[in-house]
């Protein structure tokens, strides 16, 4: 027989597992709404992003001669030094411009983070440009600094800075303007969001402190915004050693970027497995990129905790 006691003791037990099991419930239900709505995104992401790499992955293995599987294409890559040497020159281009971009983009995202009346008129500056396709971009740069009949050209002639025409516009100087142009917007729109998001008292304790206002810039603000440096850096960075389109507007061979390479060796010398190889390599090389990336910003985000 249970006494009373007993009775209201279980009584009261039920009714605090109750809760805790609907709460259960609760959680499990919300988990599995969030994952039915990542579901389309997933998919798609496998379908544009995965399987065509796995397709490029295998085609690179396959020997055109033989039809066997073989790392031939990848050894011819790896040892030829026009490749290496491409590669070397893209790659030296984009570490360039990458720091040249977070460099400008600075002093422009810090006067957008603490100044509303120069945000509310510089971000519509920034934002549409990266509305509009690079096309158009690089066609309003060869109206601007066309060897004879660019405007800039123009008044640099009249100026009686230059004489006759100037073909840094079709050389890596032009690539780098072309390239650093797009940088700047990217990272100025980085870089001005997670400055907006640094407590301002901060940067006014270290020059009450004596600092001085470059200096508190220096110890106070540089540091926190690292982690928008980071990713900044491997957007603007993978997206130069990727570039297409730059390259061919401006129909520059100096330097000789890397995706020229790759699509030359696959639509004019047709050799579409030597090329599905170098576009593996230089994918590796992104995807480095981006995991060191999150890897770097792991870390700042546990020590910022």
């Amino acid at each position: 027989m249970f006494s009373s006691s007993t009775i209201t003791e279980r009584s009261k037990a039920g009714k605090d597992v109750a809760p805790v099991s609907l709460a259960r419930r609760r959680r499990r239900q919300q988990m599995l709404t969030h994952r039915l709505c990542t579901l389309p995104a997933l998919l798609v992401t496998v379908l544009v992003a995965v399987v065509p790499m796995v397709m490029l992955l295998v085609m690179s293995l396959i020997d055109e001669d033989s039809s066997a599987f073989s790392a031939r294409y990848y050894v011819e890559t790896l040892t030829d030094p026009f490749f290496m040497s491409t590669l070397g020159s893209t790659l030296t281009m984009a570490a360039g411009v990458t720091f040249a971009s977070i460099v400008a983009a600075m002093p422009l995202a810090y006067l957008m983070a603490r100044s509303p009346l120069f945000r509310n008129v510089v971000m519509p500056v920034i934002s549409v440009p990266r509305m509009l396709p690079f096309v158009v971009v690089g066609y309003a740069l060869i109206l601007l600094m066309a060897p004879v009949t660019g405007l800039f050209i123009i008044w640099l002639n009249a100026l009686g800075l230059v004489n006759g025409p100037q073909f840094f516009l079709f050389s890596w100087v032009g690539q780098a303007i072309a390239f650093s142009y797009s940088g700047v917007v990217v990272a100025t729109a980085v870089l001005s969001g997670v400055m907006m998001s640094i407590d301002r008292q901060l940067e006014q304790a270290a020059v009450t402190l004596g600092a001085s206002p470059f200096k508190a810039f220096l110890r106070v603000t540089l540091p926190l915004t690292m982690p928008g440096i980071i990713a900044a850096s491997a957007l603007i960075f993978t997206s130069i050693i990727t570039a297409y389109a730059v390259p061919v507007i401006l129909n520059s061979r100096v330097p000789y970027m890397i995706s020229i390479l790759i699509a030359t060796n696959l639509i004019t010398l047709q050799q579409q497995h030597l090329a599905y190889a170098q576009a593996v390599i230089v994918t590796v090389i992104a995807l480095v990129v981006v995991v060191s990336a999150q890897i770097a910003l792991g870390r700042y985000g546990k020590r910022g905790a």
